[in-house]
């Protein structure tokens, strides 16, 4: 009995090592960065696509094509919304009141403030634990006024960074870099999310934590395996917050190292 005791005893130390040295491999992380759409708003509908080409006077597949390609400048702030929604049906060589130009731009600032409450949530727990959030997103002007208003819990997020403030889209490193200067962290210490492959990479380059986001059940068990973060527990047993926040509480101001 006393060498079975001896190997119980032994095999429950080796495990309890071995699950001590798995959460100190987990990257420390000081502050988080979402992307905005389809992130934590859901993705747009066919019903917000066909509504705006209804407007335009144009079919649907040939909208969704035009509304994308003509996007770039838009969302840089290089152009404003009239002059947007101008260029896209000049492409069909059609034009538009102020009236439709104005019912295009509420109908485009409508379509991307449905929340997607799980990351939604998961943004108010980190924030809860002490983490500091910033949003990352490709927006032009106009729809970034709308979802600074509209859109719940953005109050949580200490920075708000939309491209048309700066000059740059994502994937161009520009914006990453203004991110960087705005965080005052390491990259190494901050954690992306991105439902585009091309800008996860592109944070990747320098040196920030990035992880492809799809769904948050998929995403968080993706950041819990490897970063040192609280996720949603979406009936699963994890560490309960309390268990976290005695222990683990990020400090209120981020700095680099």
């Amino acid at each position: 009995m006393h060498v079975y005791t001896c190997i119980i005893r032994f095999m429950h130390d080796t495990a309890k090592r071995s699950a001590i040295q798995g959460l100190s491999q987990k990257r420390s992380v000081r502050a988080v960065v979402f992307d905005y759409g389809n992130v934590l708003c859901l993705e747009q509908t066919l019903g917000d696509m066909k509504g705006m080409a209804l407007v335009c006077g144009i079919r649907q597949e040939r909208f969704s094509e035009l509304y994308w390609k003509l996007r770039p400048p838009y969302d840089r702030g290089e152009i404003d919304g009239p002059a947007y929604w101008t260029a896209v049906v000049g492409q069909q060589e059609l034009v538009l009141s102020r009236d439709q130009i104005a019912t295009l731009i509420k109908l485009d600032s409508e379509s991307i403030t449905r929340p997607n409450q799980g990351a939604v949530q998961w943004a108010k727990l980190l924030h809860h634990e002490g983490f500091p959030l910033a949003l990352l997103s490709n927006m032009p002007l106009e729809l970034s006024r709308h979802v600074t208003k509209s859109f719940p819990s953005l109050s949580t997020f200490e920075y708000l960074i939309y491209s048309c403030d700066y000059g740059s889209i994502k994937p161009e490193l520009a914006i990453y870099r203004n991110c960087l200067e705005l965080l005052k962290a390491a990259p190494q210490h901050i954690l992306y999310l991105d439902d585009r492959a091309e800008n996860v990479e592109a944070a990747a380059r320098l040196g920030i934590n990035s992880v492809l986001f799809d769904t948050v059940e998929k995403t968080a068990s993706r950041v819990e395996s490897r970063f040192d973060i609280p996720v949603p527990s979406f009936g699963r047993c994890r560490q309960s917050i309390s268990q976290y926040s005695s222990t683990n509480r990020r400090p209120d101001r981020v700095e680099s190292d």
